[in-house]
């Protein structure tokens, strides 16, 4: 990959548009090597990523596959987020039905707290692994939750993101920290940036 050219990623050839590109990533673990090798190199393709001027650089989330050891998005995002310094992060995607959406409300927050401007909150309603395996994510009360559920999901997270639910709502008392809440603290201050979804 060292031997392609800025401008060939860029699309900035006499006559040609400029295409922000991306990379999705699984941190795939090959034949004979570890996750441990898999996440070095995926900070290695990030870095080169950066360098070479792509927009952005994405983790998927994939369970109980030996040969991918993306199962924590957030998690190896907060690793490419200190071993980078530009390149947007994000997820592609988090699987909404296998989280409580207070739980990426405040993973998100706090990566976009540690990297501010850098990162994106891309969702999938898939399990993104085969049902046994998802019913083993998921608590018990949530194991029928699925794509038909999404769309709830999705603004529960987003309520969450906002800190906006309304009077009266059983979480309007909860507060996904760091988030806009904690402006509202004496002498607080919060970024008025979120991750976007």
């Amino acid at each position: 990959m060292d031997e392609i050219r800025g401008d060939e990623i860029r699309g900035k050839a006499e006559g040609t548009a400029t295409v922000p590109l991306s990379v999705l990533d699984l941190v795939t673990v090959g034949q004979g090597r570890t996750a441990t090798q898999a996440l070095r190199t995926s900070v290695d393709i990030a870095r080169l990523a950066e360098r070479r001027g792509f927009h952005r650089y994405w983790v998927a989330e994939h369970h109980s596959m030996p040969g991918v050891a993306s199962s924590s998005p957030a998690v190896i995002l907060a690793h490419l987020a200190a071993h980078t310094e530009r390149i947007r992060l994000g997820s592609g995607g988090v699987m909404l039905p296998n989280h409580a959406p207070l739980v990426i409300a405040e993973q998100f927050g706090t990566l976009e707290a540690m990297a501010p401007g850098r990162i994106d909150l891309g969702l999938g309603r898939a399990p993104g692994t085969d049902g046994a395996t998802a019913a083993a994510l998921r608590r018990s009360d949530r194991l029928n939750e699925g794509a038909d559920d999404f769309p709830q999901q999705l603004a529960e997270l987003t309520r969450f993101l906002d800190d906006d639910f309304p009077d009266g709502h059983p979480y309007a008392r909860i507060h996904a920290v760091p988030g806009p809440v904690q402006a509202t603290a004496e002498g607080g201050v919060q970024s008025p940036a979120r991750p976007p979804v």
